[in-house]
């Protein structure tokens, strides 16, 4: 791609960003092909010969023994559809395999997957012993393998958000030998440096905040540290509300809101399907959204939300007063605190 097709693309995203909230589905749907071949274009790793015609790899390809083949621990993609995988076996059956799998060659004389799982599965229920592969020639270091594995997975069209956060969350926790909440709360720290929230400079957090934003960088998957905590709270949707977000029936916002309510109560005996349906068919916006959330909340619950929010409000007020007596240092430690508050909720 030319430097002039890259501006093209990238002043599209623009525009259509511009949109925020009233995007329309159709554009939703081009603004997300646009940031994928942006961050195709992008991306620090060479593009594999998975993405180029049979005809530039057939030299390269290479009839591998199943049985060599070592998954990783990491599971990059979660919910792989048992169907789905029938439906790729008898496509295999009838066509070929279209794309061959990729491979790194061990010293011992197995093979580690970098992409491919779900192509390895289907050859197996057709009781396939082989398989083609292209092997990666270049001896890879951990982490070049760690960033192929994510690239050649985060580019396809068909991985969802769930994976796509869960897999750069991983990749920062091998990169700083941290586990989940680590990461997580490391990330969250960048962010208030990010914004300036911190009084004093803190060389510390300086440099983990350049290797966080270099590790995002890499990964291309997310534009910056703001943007990946944003997108953190798909790690706790369900698959109902993840199918809707990845099918592009509602944004991200209106997915924060369902996943809110997902678990609630209502009226007339209403589940969350058929209430959340119905925002949909009336195309409400995030705030109207929320209001028929709360209108629909089974009484019980409906008053409990209300003591809940009186009880918060009530803590706020006595905060708010205590702020106000605190040293400009612990002003700025609270504000850090509800910053994290405020991104995990």
């Amino acid at each position: 791609m030319t430097e002039d097709e890259l501006k093209n693309i990238e002043n599209q995203i623009e525009l259509l960003e511009a949109e925020g909230r009233k995007i329309s589905i159709s554009n939703k749907m081009k603004l997300k092909k646009l940031q994928r071949a942006r961050d195709k274009a992008k991306s620090p790793i060479e593009t594999s010969s998975v993405f180029v015609a049979n005809s530039n790899i057939q030299k390269d390809v290479r009839l591998i023994d199943i049985d060599k083949i070592v998954m990783p621990k990491f599971n990059d993609r979660t919910g792989i559809d048992n169907k789905k995988i029938i439906e790729l076996a008898e496509s295999i059956k009838e066509n070929g395999l279209i794309q061959p799998i990729i491979l790194m060659e061990n010293n011992d004389g197995t093979y580690t997957k970098i992409a491919g799982r779900r192509r390895i599965l289907a050859h197996k229920h057709n009781d396939n012993t082989k398989i083609e592969a292209i092997i990666k020639k270049e001896k890879l270091d951990k982490r070049k393998f760690n960033l192929l594995v994510l690239h050649e997975n985060t580019q396809r069209e068909d991985l969802n958000s769930y994976d796509k956060v869960r897999s750069v969350l991983h990749f920062i926790e091998q990169e700083f030998d941290i586990n989940q909440i680590e990461a997580k709360k490391i990330c969250h720290k960048v962010n208030n440096f990010n914004k300036g929230n911190l009084l004093k400079e803190d060389l510390e957090l300086k440099s983990i905040s350049h290797r966080l934003n270099q590790i995002l960088f890499d990964t291309k998957v997310f534009l910056s540290v703001a943007h990946f905590i944003k997108h953190l709270p798909v790690l706790d949707m369900s698959i109902e509300i993840l199918t809707l977000l990845e099918s592009n029936e509602i944004t991200f916002g209106m997915a924060l809101i369902f996943n809110q309510y997902s678990e609630s109560q209502f009226k007339d005996k209403k589940d969350f399907m058929s209430v959340y349906q119905h925002i949909l068919n009336e195309e409400m916006n995030l705030k109207d959204a929320k209001s028929y959330f709360i209108e629909m909340l089974y009484k019980n619950e409906k008053i409990e939300e209300k003591n809940v929010i009186k009880e918060i409000k009530g803590k706020l007020s006595k905060l708010s007063k205590i702020i106000l007596t605190l040293e400009e240092e612990k002003q700025v430690i609270f504000n850090n605190e509800l910053e994290e508050l405020l991104a995990k909720y």
